[in-house]
């Protein structure tokens, strides 16, 4: 069957308001999951300043300057503002039924009710005072109901509507949209109803609100009709007719078969006025968890899509490559296509193993090698996007995601995707072997590290959880064909019931008998009404902590990785060391590395460069702190710790406990320290001043957080002495970890914390939620993450 573009598939968010709109259908798409992610981030931060009880001069001061116009402007804005009244949400609702879009209506009621229904909870839980009740100086524009401020029920229902109609309207009309809902929560001041802060609430319920009603439901996907393209093609010279939607599925395009004025076939691709991957928020988080984001041109206008996708296919038909020509590349602001001669040609992907023969292959590779001379990165190069036509010979095709001028790791990547798709297909020791001899031995050899599941797509890694072992075929024909010894990681073995039985009771035993120790009930029974505001500051600051480290642990990697994937790397390597001990710990990053693309023996000494740059910054961080606490005089009085046997025995058997589980699972030795030194040895001045750095940062947030979760409870230590005590005692768990084991770390630091003279009740609360954050938490997260990855192939 005539094909010529890519088989995947893809979400995108729709615009059916757009001319040439079809009958749209529903998908859901990973934006909107982000949408409320950071919503309810930001509320929260919101939530914790409104709780404090005390308004800044900055928001008093935006306060009057809105507050303060004049009363001229009433009318107008009273008028806009009943857009955030109840009874607006049934008349827009039921306008859109009147108009046959059930979809938008039902959108519309789901998120302005959500975002109500969370006005309410946030009030009631607040209680923050509205203006008139708070020395701001407000003028009453008109009289105000009781009740409380934070968040604006005005402006959460006008944010709500203004998100779930966003995909039904075109472009322009979203911008209007977001202007009146704004235009609200402006009003809601002016009339001396809420304070700016409380209609950044609102405008951030109605935000999550919306966006998870798009994520539960899907949103409509835009379809241009046959009239439409026709209409397009004859704008811009091409008139073509018999045109119908081509049988394929296309990511972020529409692909359409026709017939032009002379007769030629027409293969037509139109693209998507608004796909999901053009999203900024989607973009911005792609960019962050993989560090690749397949179309590097998708924020550029429309047209000059289809002229950068051209522009890459004839480039490669004049440097040789078999490329369909190129008949037209145009577009506007939101309509753009890119117009080639179809191919009578059948895609690799849907050949029979019999079909696919050495002398094709060998074809194929050619072409590739034409590719790679030209300097051209196809980033999506996966045996769909080949055709074979009658003749046997290859046609390569859609140049979407296409990269002139591209680096030799670029193209690496697209020989190693074609490899792996084609051994999906093949035996793999056919493609390796036809690899080698089309390419040459140099080519194959670089794109190694790039025959790992982190480097390679999304899609190809689906397949191959339907076949997890063709990779590891590929790769070992793949060495064997070069004649390279293989020298794969060993798998961590998964942990038994009684491993985890022992590792739970020794975390229940920390968390049960520090809190006895401590007298009290509960640690949240400790929290003050300030806390919270603390308690916010201490997750925040240890997310970002761990954050720090990830970006030290991408600079002692020989492959740049996304700080994304070091973060997880972490994670997962902290739930491998608490259930099977330090040991375990590095087999999971080493696993987890040489996943991604770093060759083995790399991958090991990456963790011990992580190590050894860590030891370093902490020695750096102990210092400073230290010489600021002495010059500060704050460590010069201390006194005997509160219950130091009982913490001992406590310590004691939590540590023995962790111990019986990690012996259940231990089976590999650690690495020698001469080896940890020579891996630190081989980066470079610049490299290694990156890792010790940014894991210096790492530990000094570790210590705020401690400083903010001891605050939260209730704590009086000095900042810099708990910092001082911290950090000392962080540099004895990284450079002995035995001092840092579970119950061992909890103990030692509230030892050290009532020396210097923190009530034993605060100093047990506050170590309970600092190791929770970041010990327990992570690790207990990490421990599932890698559950998840061994699935996808990542461990």
């Amino acid at each position: 069957m005539p094909m010529g573009a890519s088989t995947i598939t893809s979400v995108r968010r729709g615009a059916p308001l757009l001319p040439g709109t079809g009958r749209p259908a529903a998908h859901r798409h990973p934006g909107d999951l982000l949408r409320v992610g950071l919503g309810i981030a930001l509320l929260g931060l919101a939530f914790l300043v409104a709780r404090r009880g005390q308004l800044s001069i900055f928001e008093t001061d935006v306060f009057r300057l809105i507050n303060d116009l004049p009363a001229l402007i009433y009318v107008p804005v009273w008028t806009v503002m009943q857009l955030g009244n109840g009874m607006a949400v049934f008349v827009l609702a039921g306008v859109a039924a009147l108009a046959r879009r059930f979809r938008m209506a039902r959108d519309l009621l789901l998120a302005a009710g959500l975002a109500s229904l969370a006005t309410t909870l946030a009030k009631a839980w607040v209680g923050r005072e509205r203006p008139g009740g708070l020395p701001v100086g407000a003028v009453l524009h008109e009289a105000i109901l009781g009740g409380n401020g934070f968040v604006s029920g005005h402006s959460a229902v006008a944010a709500a509507l203004a998100t779930a109609a966003a995909p039904y309207l075109s472009r322009r009309l979203r911008r209007v949209a977001w202007a009146l809902a704004l235009t609200v929560g402006l009003a809601r001041i002016y009339v001396g109803a809420h304070l700016p802060l409380d209609v950044l609430g609102g405008l951030l319920v109605g935000w999550i609100s919306g966006s998870l009603v798009h994520y539960v439901f899907g949103v409509p996907r835009w379809e241009p009709t046959a009239a439409h393209v026709a209409d397009l093609l004859a704008r811009f010279g091409l008139p073509a007719q018999q045109l119908r939607p081509a049988a394929v599925h296309a990511r972020s395009s529409h692909p359409f078969l026709g017939t032009a004025a002379d007769g030629r076939r027409l293969f037509i691709k139109v693209l998507d006025p608004d796909p999901f991957d053009r999203d900024w928020l989607y973009r911005g988080a792609r960019m962050l968890v993989v560090g690749d984001v397949k179309d590097v041109g998708a924020l550029a206008s429309l047209g000059r899509q289809a002229v950068d996708e051209a522009v890459a296919a004839m480039t490669a038909r004049e440097r040789g490559v078999r490329v369909p020509p190129v008949l037209l590349a145009r577009g506007t602001d939101g309509r753009a296509l890119v117009v080639q001669e179809l191919v009578d040609a059948r895609s690799l992907e849907s050949l029979s193993p019999q079909e696919i023969t050495a002398d094709l292959l060998g074809r194929v590779w050619e072409q590739v090698a034409g590719l790679g001379a030209a300097r051209i990165a196809h980033r999506d190069l996966v045996a769909s996007n080949v055709l074979v036509d009658r003749a046997g010979d290859p046609w390569i095709v859609d140049f979407g995601n296409a990269e002139t001028g591209a680096d030799a790791d670029a193209v690496a990547r697209d020989v190693a995707e074609l490899m792996t798709s084609l051994a999906l297909r093949s035996a793999p020791e056919v493609i390796a072997d036809s690899a080698v001899a089309g390419l040459g031995r140099d080519v194959v050899t670089h794109a190694l590290p790039s025959l790992e599941p982190l480097s390679l797509s999304a899609v190809t890694r689906a397949e191959l959880r339907t076949e997890p072992t063709r990779l590891d075929d590929l790769r070992r024909e793949t060495y064997r064909r070069l004649a390279l010894p293989e020298t794969e990681l060993p798998r961590l073995q998964p942990a038994g019931v009684l491993a985890w039985l022992a590792v739970l009771a020794g975390a229940a035993t920390v968390f049960v008998g520090l809190q006895a120790i401590g007298g009290t009930t509960g640690v949240l029974a400790e929290v003050e009404f300030e806390g919270w505001r603390w308690l916010g500051a201490a997750v925040a600051i240890a997310f970002v902590s761990r954050a720090a480290a990830a970006v030290a642990a991408r600079s002692a990697v020989d492959r740049r990785l996304a700080v994304g994937r070091m973060y997880a790397a972490d994670l997962v390597t902290a739930g491998a060391a608490l259930v099977h001990g330090r040991p375990g710990g590095r087999v999971v990053a080493g696993r987890y590395y040489e996943r991604a693309g770093v060759l083995p023996g790399s991958a090991v000494h990456a963790y011990e460069r992580i190590r050894s740059g860590t030891t370093l910054g902490a020695a750096a961080v102990a210092a400073a702190s230290v010489v600021l606490a002495l010059a500060d005089g704050r460590l010069t009085t201390w006194r005997y710790p509160d219950s130091l046997l009982a913490l001992a025995a406590l310590g004691s058997t939590a540590f023995l406990l962790v111990s019986l589980g990690q012996a259940f699972t231990r089976r590999h030795a650690p690495a020698s320290a001469a080896r940890q030194r020579a891996g630190l040895r081989r980066l470079g001045g610049r490299r290694i001043a990156t890792v010790v750095g940014w894991s210096a940062a790492a530990i000094a947030l570790e210590a705020a957080a401690l400083v903010a979760a001891l605050h939260g409870v209730g704590g009086h230590v000095p900042v810099t002495v708990s910092a001082a005590v911290y950090t000392v005692l962080r540099l004895f768990w990284v450079a002995l970890p035995a001092t840092g084991a579970p119950g061992i770390a909890e103990v030692s630091l509230v030892l050290a914390l009532t020396a210097l003279g923190e009530p034993l009740t605060s100093a047990c609360a506050g170590v309970l939620v600092f190791r929770l954050l970041t010990f327990w938490a992570p690790a207990v997260l990490g421990s599932l993450l890698a559950a998840r990855f061994a699935h996808r192939l990542f461990l």
